[in-house]
């Protein structure tokens, strides 16, 4: 470990800190297990834990998916995330050199994502709240961490409470603003608290469960109110869920809708109270609104039907190509040399349509990208005459070879070949058929002579907008240089994205 994190586990005040506020005891604390169980949904993770480090160890206050209750602190993530000031996430520990040999990850339960953010106790860090995975992750989106940042605020205000308790030195007015604290962080990580009497029906909570479920502010709340505003397809589960609660003892979980707002919202409780018959008397618990998760969600799956469809083209797109170009190479390094140029000019399509999820890209960072590396200097040999022009995917791919095929057709034999030659890409307006269309004109290179064969990269050129309907190429073998015409069929407008 390096000197920061060392300087912070040897803070003298942090380690009083840790020692005066935090009891380490074996029974469960319900809070900080509810806490566990939120990160652990949010992330959908299998592992999630509050742990608390001392100078030779962590120790873990609650943990769900770990078969552990320690760990020597210099083998703890936890080190690295409480000496960070932002979420520290690691997306590989086998690939990483600080963890590859850490026992969590060579051994059970073989860790290998973990993000954690520190939690901190009258100023003093005093632990990490963190979830991990047995399998390899990206780095989760900002909202998420902020999450979880959140809930380790959570934390700190439970352990501050606890204390207080605990030692009984809080004043009134101290002890309200630490209850004030934990309901801003409640709030800030969108969760509602709540108790239900099943003898009286009667739900005591907050507004802010109120407004999840659009029911009217500051009026008393039943649980036929929250059951009447789910969406009626989702009421079977949700009740069926309290149900097995009931009756069983285990902690409930459910999501649903709520039918005015069409808000998703994840429901977690359990039975704290049962009458002298066994009968379930009053359920506690917590509701927190996941519509932002349940939205990414959606556009994760649409974008991987997206993805398998343009996995389905392309494949057949170089299906096509690989024949076309074997049939007209002259010889195997003629083949590969064109295949190879053709299989880029694919590529570097596809890597701007996936930096941008698969959404429109505009002609000049197309023409930058297909072009620049055949121009010995790009700014000086391209002028781009064009007003933005959005491109689908569809067009950008087709279109990524037409520029590719003139390119190199212009490196070989014509305006890019000299460092005197130009080209010339403009967009004129107002075209009679109301299409796109993009002239590329090249000057100043050896004079142009039409193929006599008919070349591959000349029917290519042809071909490769024909399944863009209402599209086509035009080439023109000018003596003072190539001159070909790109017509792009209007696209039909797009439904509004509902994000």
């Amino acid at each position: 470990m390096n000197d920061k994190i060392n300087k912070i586990l040897d803070d003298p005040v942090r380690l009083d800190a840790l020692s005066r506020f935090i009891v380490r005891s074996s029974t469960p604390m319900q809070d900080f297990d509810t806490i566990t169980m939120l990160a652990a949904e949010r992330f959908s993770a299998p592992i999630a834990a509050i742990g608390l480090i001392a100078r030779e160890h962590k120790w873990f206050q609650t943990h769900l998916g770990l078969d552990v209750e320690e760990v020597p602190a210099e083998s703890a993530f936890g080190a690295y995330a409480i000496a960070s000031d932002e979420a520290f996430v690691v997306e590989d520990a086998t690939r990483d050199d600080r963890f590859a040999d850490n026992p969590l990850v060579v051994g059970e339960p073989h860790v290998r994502f973990y993000v954690g953010v520190p939690i901190e106790v009258h100023g003093q860090r005093v632990g990490t709240l963190s979830v991990m995975d047995t399998a390899a992750r990206p780095r989760p989106p900002d909202d998420a961490l902020a999450m979880l940042a959140r809930l380790a605020a959570l934390c700190g205000s439970l352990y501050e409470l606890n204390d207080a308790a605990r030692r009984g030195l809080f004043s009134e007015r101290a002890m309200s603003h630490a209850e004030a604290r934990q309901a801003m962080a409640m709030r800030a990580a969108k969760i509602a608290s709540w108790s239900w009497d099943l003898r009286t029906d009667i739900v005591d909570c907050d507004d802010t469960l109120r407004t999840m479920f659009a029911l009217p502010p500051g009026l008393p709340v039943s649980g036929r109110d929250i059951i009447s505003a789910v969406r009626p397809q989702d009421v079977d589960g949700l009740r069926a869920s309290l149900r097995d609660s009931f009756v069983t003892d285990e902690d409930f979980s459910g999501e649903f809708r709520v039918e005015a707002s069409g808000k998703w919202l994840l429901g977690l409780g359990r039975v704290f109270e049962r009458t002298a018959d066994g009968k379930a008397a009053a359920v506690l618990g917590v509701y927190i609104d996941i519509s932002a998760t349940k939205e990414s969600e959606e556009k994760t799956r649409l974008l991987l039907r997206e993805l398998n469809h343009r996995v389905k083209n392309t494949l057949a797109m170089l299906q096509s190509l690989a024949g076309q170009t074997l049939r007209r190479s002259r010889n195997d390094k003629e083949f590969t040399i064109a295949f190879s140029g053709r299989l880029q000019a694919l590529a570097a399509a596809h890597t701007l349509l996936s930096d941008r999820e698969w959404e429109s890209i505009d002609l000049l960072t197309l023409l930058r990208t297909q072009v620049s590396p055949y121009a010995l200097d790009f700014d000086e040999q391209v002028e781009v005459a064009c007003a933005e022009i959005p491109l689908t995917p569809d067009e950008a791919l087709g279109l990524g070879l037409v520029l590719h095929e003139l390119a190199t057709n212009a490196a070989k034999f014509g305006a890019l070949s000299r460092s005197v030659g130009r080209v010339r890409v403009s967009c004129p307006e107002n075209m009679p058929d109301d299409a796109r269309v993009i002239d590329w004109v090249e000057t100043g290179g050896p004079p142009v002579r039409p193929p006599q064969d008919g070349g591959f990269g000349s029917i290519l050129i042809a071909r490769s907008l024909d399944k863009i309907v209402g599209s086509s190429v035009g080439v023109d073998y000018r003596p003072e240089g190539l001159h070909a015409r790109i017509r792009i069929a209007n696209a039909p407008k797009r439904a509004a994205s509902p994000w």
